[in-house]
């Protein structure tokens, strides 16, 4: 059996994210799950709240309950999952986030950034060079635009929260980008769904990337 770690930068099991993307991997892929906020306290949580000049990131808890955090704060923490899933004898290890971690961890197996296959790909895509992005939090709005611009794209931010955001304020997220310039939508965190994407792909005409899905379907290809 194949044993393919998972992390996840809030508490693990995200079994929002399996629902989408278990039917991906072969049947005999075991997928282990660790958690970087797995074992803190409420007020070991608190204090992994982002200051300013920090860069913020966006999960949740085990309960679907929102948390914000300083990427520069839980590297430690992230640091200690691939230690433990290597422990356990994983082919591989896929983040469930798609933050740039800029290379400060390290692993004797292939770690899987979904932030590297977008960046790889997006821009070979978009021959308009134009991308409109959805974040959780207006706080990454400066970050996704350094990002992607970066990188040549003309960028749209559109601030809408994988864990708060209901039914409603997707459709209305997708209706004010329907006239926007640019075909291609990322929904930039491992925490939109699919049905998020379906919603948003159908109200605003446009091809939706949905990088918990296309993440997997890359590493089966690797642990085939």
């Amino acid at each position: 059996m194949k044993r393919m770690g998972l992390i996840t930068i809030g508490q693990s099991p995200r079994l929002d994210i399996l629902s989408d993307i278990e039917s991906v991997f072969d049947e005999d892929a075991e997928l282990l799950q660790r958690g970087a906020l797995d074992k803190l306290t409420q007020a070991e949580l608190a204090a992994l709240t982002p200051n300013e000049g920090e860069t913020v990131l966006v999960s949740c808890l085990r309960d679907g309950t929102a948390v914000t955090m300083a990427e520069e704060r839980v590297i430690g923490l992230l640091q200690t999952c691939i230690a433990e899933l290597e422990s356990e004898g994983v082919a591989c290890i896929l983040f469930l986030c798609t933050g740039d971690f800029k290379d400060r961890l390290t692993a004797k197996v292939p770690l899987i950034y979904p932030n590297r296959i977008l960046t790889g790909l997006l821009p070979a895509l978009c021959e308009d060079h134009k991308l409109i992005v959805m974040v959780p939090d207006q706080e990454q709005a400066a970050d996704a635009v350094a990002q992607w611009e970066s990188l040549g794209l003309e960028t749209q931010v559109v601030p809408i929260s994988p864990y708060e955001g209901s039914q409603e304020d997707f459709s209305t997220a997708a209706e004010s980008i329907k006239e926007s310039e640019g075909s291609y939508v990322l929904l930039d965190c491992m925490g939109y769904t699919s049905k998020m994407k379906h919603l948003v792909e159908s109200i605003s005409g446009k091809i939706v990337i949905l990088p918990r899905t296309l993440s997997a379907s890359i590493v089966q290809v690797l642990i085939s």
